[in-house]
């Protein structure tokens, strides 16, 4: 009796807290050199290079979302919220209009704003602490799927943003007025995107991703077919100093949910749950010489 109260204890600290231990779940092929923050289905964590489990905050419908430095968690849900290491919520934004899903991407700006996409209205816009917009950008509405009008969206070093509109299969880059100066289209629907130091944009389009330049040459593609690995859905992209991506993956079921792949395209990790039915949808690899993640 007693070996059965301990077997049940541990099970019930890998599932709820601690170290998350579900099975068949961890790091293969290799580990990251960093820990891993990802958004998960139905919650946040942060993944050391062992696998376990370092933080855990729960969450809905996780679309996109930062561990900040300050250790605390900005999360978009179809709604965007920041709580602390504890969960509390220090601060949240709601969607007044929620059909196709509310708000499906947030960044935290250098002047304390958070960056918004409101796929539910089809506007981007910047948010203050007390609930003031500013800076908003329309774009129209996916009439024949609500759902697919905005993925993610990033402001840029030089104050530009770009917006990944996924039902027209389109990335974007709009000036500090509003106006659209950039315009690529991608084989499906466009996910997440993120702009490199030269203006190289790399997108990721679920069976792909590609780097455009800002000449629109495709100069770079990685695929889930010739990666040779159970990957599909590639959503979330967190590019790094070195060239190399970290990607997050949709809907994996018991293929890849994570992995590292270099310009050479090789991969060097791999990472999933252990659930059977998780999503990644956004990544970032906690590197603390990067002060500001290129995602």
């Amino acid at each position: 009796m007693r070996r059965l109260t301990i077997c049940l204890a541990m099970l019930f600290w890998g599932v709820c807290g601690g170290v998350y231990a579900a099975a068949g779940g961890g790091f293969e092929g290799g580990k990251p050199a960093y820990p891993l923050f990802l958004a998960g289905n139905g919650y946040y964590a942060v993944i050391a290079p062992d696998g376990s489990e370092m933080q855990r905050w729960k969450g809905g419908n996780s679309n996109d979302g930062w561990r900040l430095p300050n250790g605390h968690l900005l999360a978009a849900t179809g709604e965007a919220y920041e709580c602390d290491a504890q969960g509390k919520r220090v601060w949240q934004y709601q969607a007044k209009e929620k059909t196709g899903g509310g708000v499906f991407s947030c960044q935290r700006l250098a002047n304390g704003h958070t960056l918004i996409s409101e796929n539910s209205t089809g506007t981007v816009f910047e948010v203050d602490a007390q609930g003031q917009k500013s800076r908003e950008i329309r774009v129209p509405l996916n009439q024949k799927n609500r759902h697919q009008t905005l993925r993610m969206v990033r402001r840029l070093a030089d104050g530009r943003t770009l917006i990944c509109r996924s039902g027209a299969n389109t990335v974007e880059i709009y000036d500090a007025q509003g106006v659209c100066v950039w315009q690529q289209k991608v084989p499906n629907l466009a996910f997440a995107a993120v702009c490199d130091a030269q203006g190289n944009v790399y997108v990721s389009c679920l069976d792909r991703i590609q780097k455009w330049s800002p000449g629109h040459a495709l100069l770079w593609e990685f695929t889930a077919a010739e990666s040779g690995l159970p990957i599909k859905n590639m959503t979330g992209i967190h590019l790094l100093p070195n060239g190399h991506l970290v990607v997050g993956c949709y809907a994996y079921g018991k293929g890849v949910g994570a992995f590292e792949v270099t310009p050479g395209k090789q991969v060097l990790w791999r990472y999933r749950s252990g659930r059977g039915h998780d999503s990644h949808m956004a990544v970032q690899l906690l590197d603390p010489s990067i002060s500001e993640p290129l995602r």
